[in-house]
């Protein structure tokens, strides 16, 4: 691998300099439209059908470098390059558009943290390059045996990003109708848990009964108890505790799999829903935090569940107002797996079509307005 580097040398011998003031505007020409943060190519040479350039990332995303294996801005930016090949990089195609990274081979990273790169693209056979990058002492950073393209046409560019904003979606929250069954559509329940949150006060003094755990109420059914067909356990953070503490994350993330598991495990319960409640694990309204991470942590575990186990888990997450037997009946009986109870009101999950401003305000090109504050998810070099 070392006898390959040849970067320490810079620019490389024999290399002739290449204009990279308006590679972007190309790239952009072909449907292929960067933002500031991914506009890293810097300078750049060729020779014969090699292709060296230096690429940087911007000043305010330097403090980033050391927090990736390799900067995906960064990386993005050496493979621009190939778009300063010329027919010679194209090794004689004639492409009616741009060539997109499609299969990788032969991947090797050697260093992280770096903020600026030399890179090397050569050809790697028909509609492939190799590449090599190192940092500005010429020292290897990361190697592509082979990048393999695929050729898209501006048309086909520009049609991927109008159905990609027609498809994109979110999650919002939406009450749920009211429904005609009677509230003994719920029929015999039971309340697990030795304290009944307070939030759950009425049921306690309702048609059902306590038990501290599933043990005592599989041995009430060996007694000869009916299984109930509704059994509520609670899963909220302990007082005094932090619900932002990770041992109380994973503390009631452990109890709430040993529930799961013993609930599957009882053949008994196989005609009962057990109904996880919580209080703050999910933002139901406009606003709204979750203020209890261990709860939502449970939220995830049991939607897990009900994916593998349909209709034998029911989570609902309520507000600071005291739930009224009446009302929980209701909201069990809209047969919704997923429930948020806010000031009486039975809220259900359902995809909602993002809006997507025209214009961009900063992105690769696709038109979303950016949240500084938020989390983005990049992929592929497609401006979408």
């Amino acid at each position: 691998m070392a006898d390959e580097y040849e970067l320490s040398v810079w620019p490389p011998v024999g290399a002739v300099a290449v204009d990279v003031g308006g590679v972007y505007e190309r790239l952009a020409g072909v449907g292929l439209e960067y933002g500031p943060v991914f506009q890293g190519v810097r300078a750049a040479w060729r020779r014969g059908g090699e292709v060296f350039a230096e690429v940087a990332l911007a000043e305010e995303q330097r403090a980033e470098a050391g927090r990736y294996g390799l900067h995906p801005a960064l990386l993005d930016a050496a493979l621009h390059t190939a778009a300063l090949g010329g027919d010679d990089a194209d090794q004689g195609s004639s492409r009616p558009g741009p060539g997109l990274p499609f299969v990788w081979s032969g991947v090797s990273l050697y260093a992280t943290g770096a903020d600026t790169l030399r890179v090397r693209l050569a050809p790697a056979g028909p509609d492939a390059v190799s590449l090599l990058v190192a940092d500005t002492t010429g020292a290897p950073v990361a190697s592509v045996a082979s990048l393999v393209t695929r050729t898209v046409t501006p048309e086909q560019l520009r049609a991927a990003r109008n159905v990609t904003h027609d498809a994109l979606f979110h999650t919002t929250w939406r009450e749920v109708p009211a429904q005609h069954e009677t509230p003994a559509a719920t029929g015999r329940w039971a309340l697990l848990g030795s304290v009944v949150p307070p939030y759950l006060d009425a049921l306690s003094g309702a048609d059902g009964t306590t038990y501290p755990e599933l043990a005592d109420l599989s041995q009430a059914m060996n007694d000869g108890m009916a299984a109930p067909d509704t059994v509520l356990v609670s899963f909220t953070a302990d007082s005094g505790s932090r619900v932002g503490d990770p041992t109380e994350a994973r503390g009631m993330a452990h109890r709430a799999l040993g529930v799961v598991r013993e609930w599957l495990a009882e053949g008994r319960f196989a005609g009962s829903r057990l109904v996880v409640v919580t209080r703050g694990a999910v933002a139901a309204v406009p606003g709204e935090d979750v203020p209890d991470v261990a709860a939502a942590a449970v939220w995830g575990l049991v939607r897990s569940a009900q994916a593998e186990h349909p209709d034998r888990f029911v989570l609902v997450d309520v507000d600071d107002v005291a739930v009224s037997a009446d009302v929980l009946q209701a909201v069990l009986s809209c047969a919704e797996p997923q429930v948020a109870v806010r000031s009486g009101e039975a809220l259900a999950p359902r995809l909602g079509r993002a809006v997507v401003p025209a214009a961009s305000a900063g992105g690769v090109g696709s038109g979303f307005a950016w949240d500084p504050e938020g989390t983005v998810l990049v992929t592929g070099a497609t401006g979408t």
